[in-house]
């Protein structure tokens, strides 16, 4: 696999997850702000983790799942 595709699809998988965690927020009715202070993170971070812009460590993923009240495996399917 070349570089690129390789990136590619890291990047494919960030806006998944990205995107997964923004629809289980929105289904609470909660703003981005109400989930960094319950996960403990900066309101930046959700930002561009929903955006899927960053290479987002698995313990921060947890927090979120967490605070979401979701499983972790949940969360990144």
């Amino acid at each position: 696999m070349s570089f690129w595709l390789f990136f590619m699809s890291i990047t494919s998988i960030h806006r998944k997850v990205g995107s997964h965690i923004r629809t289980l927020r929105e289904g609470k009715s909660w703003l981005q702000r109400e989930l960094a202070k319950k996960a403990g993170l900066p309101l930046r971070t959700i930002g561009r983790i929903e955006r899927g812009e960053v290479d987002v460590r698995l313990s921060t993923i947890a927090k979120i799942a967490h605070s979401l009240g979701v499983s972790l495996k949940d969360l990144v399917q």
